[in-house]
């Protein structure tokens, strides 16, 4: 899967999830100050994710993990896509 798949899906997940505008999900997009994500938005995101694409984040996945960009790396690693 490559990393674009892996933004769209992210995407996808975001607006069905989050009612976000897909359009705002860009990899430079920060998930609390650029996307306004609370706790409880950020763990129903990692939550829907894990379901979207069938892996599972790590905590220290979670720790690294601020940035769209971040969050489609860890995915890309889990799923075997392709280098950055």
């Amino acid at each position: 899967m490559t990393r674009a798949e892996i933004l769209a899906g992210i995407a996808e997940v975001a607006r069905v999830e989050l009612a976000l505008d897909p359009a705002a999900i860009e990899p430079r997009a920060r998930l609390v100050e650029d996307l306004g994500l609370d706790s409880l938005k950020l763990l129903t995101l990692a939550a829907a994710v894990e379901n979207h694409f069938r892996v599972a984040l790590a905590p220290e996945d979670d720790a690294r993990i601020r940035t769209v960009a971040d969050l489609v790396a860890a995915l890309a690693e889990k799923l075997g896509g392709d280098p950055p």
